[in-house]
């Protein structure tokens, strides 16, 4: 077996154990239990693996991939910019294509945006990202082409928020949000292998994505208006997603020399 292999099989379980305790409480009738997802559990599952695989030269390789900021503007304004034109042209196309245009109270909303990406940044943006892209991806591309490791990956991703379908997610969308998830996973690991397996675009980029479109975007549409927002939302993800493997090389060719992970 792969020594990537044998850190995944220790990393996906415990990530999503440390992220699901509460909604396996909640089920099994233990009081307080919000039944949610603790964002944090994969980035503890990886420190956790990363130390007991690699004790701290491991840790060292997963936490410094933060202090690989120095990558230039471009990739912190995709991060930061590419979602906000995603879920803004999906919301312009819903209401040329007949959705009720959004209200000006709906609208006045924005200031909102702001103190929602700071706290999804570093409570989700970091718990998550520290996980997925800081450990899995790397151990998957030792392994598997980019493109094959992030929609590995983007299906292990869709599956650890299954907690929140029915819930934040209705079942009529859950099917547009595991393929938009799955698009996100594409471009999340060539923003990642853009900047040679840098982490701190990642949850700006996360942060981007749910404090604009989640937080904002999406609450302005219901109805028959919502699912043809999530027709169009999943439709541009899919096509930008596209659109990155087939214009760079590096999303086609193994990327271990760039992103690999210690040990081995």
């Amino acid at each position: 077996m792969h020594p990537a292999y044998k850190r995944l099989i220790v990393f996906f379980p415990l990530a999503f154990v440390l992220s699901w305790y509460s909604f396996v409480l909640y089920h099994l009738g233990v009081p307080r239990a919000t039944g949610g997802i603790n964002p944090l559990g994969p980035a503890v599952a990886a420190v956790i693996t990363a130390a007991v695989f690699d004790r701290g030269r491991g840790v060292k390789e997963l936490l410094g991939r933060y202090l690989r900021w120095r990558v230039g503007w471009r990739p912190y304004l995709f991060a930061l910019f590419v979602p906000v034109a995603i879920s803004a042209g999906a919301a312009t196309i819903n209401v040329l294509m007949g959705a009720r245009t959004p209200g000006r109270a709906q609208l006045a909303a924005w200031p909102q945006i702001l103190p929602a990406f700071i706290f999804i940044f570093f409570f989700i943006g970091l718990g998550e990202e520290t996980g997925w892209r800081g450990y899995a991806l790397p151990q998957l591309q030792r392994v598997h082409s980019p493109v094959t490791a992030s929609l590995i990956l983007g299906v292990i991703w869709a599956a650890w928020h299954v907690p929140l379908m029915g819930r934040e997610f209705a079942p009529p969308v859950v099917p547009f949000f595991v393929v938009s998830v799955l698009a996100g996973s594409v471009v999340s690991a060539w923003l990642f292998n853009r900047t040679g397996g840098s982490l701190l675009p990642q949850p700006a980029f996360h942060a981007a994505v749910n404090s604009f479109g989640a937080g904002y975007v999406f609450p302005m549409f219901a109805g028959p208006d919502l699912i043809r927002l999530w027709w169009i939302y999943v439709a541009l993800w899919t096509f930008l997603a596209i659109g990155l493997v087939v214009g760079s090389a590096s999303m086609r060719a193994p990327a271990e020399s760039a992103s690999s992970t210690a040990g081995a």
